[in-house]
């Protein structure tokens, strides 16, 4: 015999067969799209290898020729066909329990010999067919005592494993299908009475108000109601609580008597507003970031401007204060950048923090009478700010009110004033003219500082015939003051000039 290996690694009778058998029936199972499956036919003791199926590479390794040198001394043409049959138990997933049957007799009489031709005689591919038409369930009970049928078992049972998972997820995705939807019915069922609500009460409430216009800071109020002439939402006691419309000229009815906060935050359409004499105060961000609006008609009535209710307003060109308003609040105008001039009327007491902070194009203000302070970075960033005009009734100036005013060249501090805020006149490069009184005696660090151009720093006082030389000194002392927060040479120099000691200040 003439045992021959192939390139996989095969022994093969290279006698018996022309080329190796075992390659040429996994090319033929590859072909015809079926699992190749190798099955080791052994006595019983064997069985518990039934996992040798799985493992491929181990089944092709086929031990068998290994145990033909240990099988010579014995009959070895009862064992030679045992290996021959190799192939045989191979068909068997094929057949299903076809060559069972065959088998048992040979394990029980052993005629090798008689049987030898049997096997040449057996043709793989020719069997395939007639295997396929064979019934494996009817031979299955015959073979339930041998231990082939086990592997057979194993082997008609591992596709219907391996399928099971896959028919398992489709009764668990069957109820997430239909649960899905369940709940977001349950919601929609519960917000169909939203909209018939206004039907029954004619008009929505203001939390429900608050949730159409996604508004978090409309105030509670149980009695809204529409106005579809004016497109507003009107509360109790004449408040506007938004507009919703989207005209360029606005016009707000008598029935108004106060405009609530944001009740014009960002209206992008709106480009006039025209207010009755009914509107008494106006509460903070009611026209915040109203981009386009250019002109506004105030109340003759008008008495209250709320914290930044024009702010960014970028295209308001003209603000005409009614006589009757009192009190502006902080930021009210910040960043309007188109407005010119600011007269303030006669009942404003007190100018506020950042009331007119970058107002970049402002060129002229004029603060009257009963203003009796200037908040905190009041006219700051003013970058066009070239005159101003301050009261007699002015106190204090706080801290950076006219800071970086590029264009301011001059200006009067009245005696009034006793404080000038840290850095008051910061960064006002072309201011050249300074007059101001001794009794202006608390002058905080830095209000001057960055006016380089300084150099005429007249002190009221000065114009005096009957001026004592104490006045005198003060009014040197308080210009060594200034001229030192600008240039300390400029301060030297006119304390040379003066006979006044540096250490005086």
């Amino acid at each position: 015999m003439n045992m021959i290996k192939c390139p996989e690694g095969h022994h093969y009778n290279g006698e018996k067969f022309e080329q190796c058998p075992i390659c040429a029936r996994e090319k033929r199972q590859t072909q015809s799209g079926r699992k190749a499956v190798k099955v080791r036919a052994v006595k019983a003791r064997p069985v518990k290898a039934a996992p040798t199926p799985e493992k491929k590479p181990e089944a092709k390794a086929a031990p068998a020729p290994e145990k033909k040198p240990e099988a010579k001394a014995a009959p070895a043409p009862e064992k030679k066909p045992e290996v021959k049959a190799a192939p045989a138990p191979e068909k068997k997933p094929e057949a299903k329990a076809a060559p069972a049957p065959e088998k048992k007799p040979e394990a029980k009489a052993a005629p090798a010999p008689e049987k030898k031709p049997e096997v040449k005689a057996a043709p793989a591919p020719e069997k395939k067919p007639e295997v396929k038409a064979a019934p494996a369930p009817e031979k299955k009970p015959e073979a339930k005592a041998a231990p082939v049928t086990k592997i057979e078992e194993e082997i008609i049972t591992a596709p219907i494993q391996e399928k099971k998972p896959e028919i398992k997820p489709s009764p668990e995705k069957t109820p997430l299908i239909y649960a899905a939807p369940i709940p977001q019915s349950n919601d929609r069922v519960k917000s169909v009475p939203n909209p018939t609500q206004p039907e029954k009460r004619k008009f929505p409430t203001s939390e429900e108000l608050a949730e159409m216009l996604n508004d978090d800071d409309i105030e509670v109020d149980e009695d809204v109601e529409f106005d579809d002439i004016n497109n507003m939402a009107v509360g109790k006691n004449g408040r506007l609580i938004k507009y919703i419309g989207t005209t360029e000229v606005v016009t707000i009815p008598d029935s108004i008597t106060s405009i609530g906060k944001y009740a014009f935050r960002g209206n992008e359409a709106a480009k006039k507003v025209i207010m009755s004499d009914s509107v008494k105060t106006i509460d903070k961000f009611a026209f915040c970031h109203c981009t386009h609006l250019e002109e506004i008609v105030f109340s003759q009535n008008l008495e209250s401007i709320g914290e930044n209710a024009f702010l960014k307003c970028q295209h308001l060109k003209e603000l005409n204060l009614p006589a009757s308003l009192k009190t502006i609040g902080k930021g009210a105008f910040g960043r309007c950048s188109s407005i010119r001039k600011v007269i303030f009327p006669g009942q404003v007491k007190k100018i506020s923090d950042l009331s007119f902070f970058s107002c970049r194009n402002l060129n002229k203000v004029i603060i009257t009478e009963p203003i009796d302070s200037i908040g905190n970075a009041a006219f700051s960033e003013c970058y066009g700010l070239k005159k101003v005009v301050i009261a007699n009734t002015v106190t204090s100036i706080g801290e950076s009110a006219f800071s970086w005013c590029r264009s301011l060249e001059s200006i009067s501090i009245p005696p009034s004033v006793r404080t000038v805020g840290n850095w008051a006149f910061y960064g006002c490069q072309n201011l050249t003219d300074l007059n101001i009184s001794t009794m202006t005696r608390d002058i905080r660090d830095d209000a001057f500082c960055g006016c380089e151009n300084i150099y005429n720093v007249h002190v009221t006082e000065f114009d005096r015939a009957d001026i004592s030389n104490d006045e005198i000194k003060k009014g040197h002392r308080i210009t060594l003051k200034i001229l030192k927060q600008i240039n300390r040479k400029k301060a030297e120099r006119y304390a040379r000039e003066h006979n006044i000691s540096m250490l005086f200040v």
